[in-house]
């Protein structure tokens, strides 16, 4: 599979109130920093992340991530070199 946000890409991230199970979201992750994953298993307190590349970190190297650490949904993006 390929990233969710193609390499030199400009992405628009909007905070919202809810997420939902599928939503590509940026994280501000305690131990690897800014990342852009899938959001699954939405609760009301936490997610979990998932990765499109088989690469990708686990969701249990991850971890649940708390809903404060969310910074967005991704609205729109523009592909380089289109």
């Amino acid at each position: 599979m390929r990233p969710l946000v193609k390499p030199g890409a400009f992405a628009v991230f909007k905070r919202q109130s809810t997420y939902a199970d599928g939503a590509v979201v940026l994280v501000d992750h305690p131990r690897f920093g800014k990342i852009i994953k899938r959001a699954i298993d939405v609760t009301s307190k936490s997610l979990w992340l998932e990765g499109a590349h088989p690469d990708s970190l686990s969701r249990e190297t991850m971890g649940p991530i708390e809903r404060r650490r969310v910074k967005g949904k991704l609205v729109y993006q523009i592909k380089r070199g289109v």
